[in-house]
């Protein structure tokens, strides 16, 4: 383990050349692979270097060694100075594949080299890679050149080394190409995967899992009607004058705090949470998949939530809650094209809302329809009616707890 650990640490530090301050996890990663793709190109090159050296073939040694004597001080410079990245990247580049073109002269042309042209489509990679895609074309532009230069050069020279059979380096080098372009297929494979992944969760935190399914299919309007449904509102008694002494860090950690604990009581039920607008929290019950229990499921999250909020203090603040419930058809749907949510609307909403605003503090008022779904397993007590802007007077009962 102790071993294994110190290999990590030894990685880490030769791939962390070239990092800066606040990049992002694409540049981190891409850098990373870059960054590894020259410190293999390096410690391959030295056993051909050795071998060209034993085989008389100076100049082609000389040539490779190129990629050790300047790719070594130009990782530390991008290392000391990060900011050189890209200018050190297009040397290293230019680099290289000026080397390939001279030992493809030196031993004679495109097979008699053994295919070291090939090699270029290491250069398009790590342009795609380390700086962009028109980079890449650029340098794919100039591979399909340096093809035609080895096809045609031993028209124009002799060569100077001539190797009795290529066919060993040829294998060599279409095997480095394709073990290289297989890592960076694997790599990108698995940041569409990963960034795939992270969309989709973030999708589903956005909205209900069955509408972010049906939105990745067909991305048109979304509207649902539903017969039977339980939409419950909360918010903090005397939040207002409260947060007027609170900073916006403690502010927004009560909240989030708060918030958090109900999103796993909202998850436990099987329940949807809506939206939250300041303090004031709201929840679907039976929305947008349909339940014959939805006003049961509404009045068990109402509990727990009252009990919570009663037994713990939250931040460091003693809180209480006025929560309000309602039942009935309601429409629920996405509008817009840009930073849309789940909503609802009807006036089963409206009069949820009434029932919380008009509520007592630390109690859950229910309405007279709510009451008649969960009486037979809820204790409730009469209220008295309230008003209820556009409806009247209703009768309203408190929720007090399981029968």
């Amino acid at each position: 383990m102790a071993d294994q650990s110190r290999l990590n640490r030894f990685v880490e530090y030769f791939l962390s050349f070239g990092a800066f301050p606040g990049e992002s996890v694409t540049e981190r990663g891409r850098r990373r692979i870059f960054v590894g793709y020259a410190w293999f190109g390096i410690a391959i090159t030295i056993g051909p270097v050795a071998f060209d050296l034993r085989a008389g073939m100076p100049w082609v040694a000389f040539f490779e060694s190129l990629i050790i004597a300047l790719g070594v001080p130009g990782l530390f410079l991008i290392k000391a100075k990060p900011r050189l990245f890209g200018a050190v990247t297009n040397l290293a580049l230019m680099v290289v594949f000026t080397i390939q073109l001279a030992v493809t002269a030196l031993l004679g042309g495109l097979w008699p080299s053994g295919l070291a042209v090939l090699l270029g489509l290491i250069i398009v990679l790590a342009a795609a890679i380390a700086l962009s895609l028109r980079a890449a074309l650029w340098w794919f532009v100039a591979f399909i050149v340096s093809l035609i230069y080895a096809a045609v050069i031993p028209h124009w020279m002799d060569a100077r080394y001539v190797i009795d059979d290529p066919t060993v380096d040829a294998v060599l080098n279409i095997s480095v190409t394709g073990l290289l372009t297989l890592a960076v297929v694997l790599y990108f494979a698995r940041q569409r995967d990963r960034f795939q992944k992270q969309s989709d969760d973030l999708l589903h935190n956005i909205l209900p899992d069955e509408i972010a399914d049906r939105l990745k299919v067909d991305n048109t309007m979304i509207a649902d009607h539903f017969d039977d449904a339980s939409v419950l509102f909360a918010d903090v008694v005397d939040f207002t004058p409260m947060s007027a002494g609170m900073t916006p860090t403690e502010l927004v950690g009560l909240l989030n705090t708060l918030f958090s604990v109900f999103d796993g009581f909202v998850d436990e039920l099987g329940l949807e949470k809506i939206k939250t607008a300041g303090d004031e929290y709201m929840v679907a019950a039976g929305v947008p998949t349909p339940r014959t229990d939805h006003a049961q499921a509404a009045a068990d999250l109402a509990l727990r939530m009252r009990d919570y909020v009663a037994a713990n203090p939250i931040a460091g603040h003693r809180l209480e809650m006025r929560i309000g419930i309602h039942s009935g058809p309601v429409v629920a749907g996405i509008i817009g094209t840009g930073k849309f949510s789940y909503d609802l609307w009807g006036d089963t909403v409206n009069t949820a809302s009434r029932m919380e605003s008009n509520g007592v503090p630390g109690s859950i008022q229910v309405s007279a329809t709510t009451y008649g779904l969960i009486r037979h397993q809820y204790n409730c007590t009469p209220r008295g009616t309230v008003a209820v802007k556009g409806k009247g007077e209703l009768e309203t009962f408190i929720l007090v707890g399981h029968s």
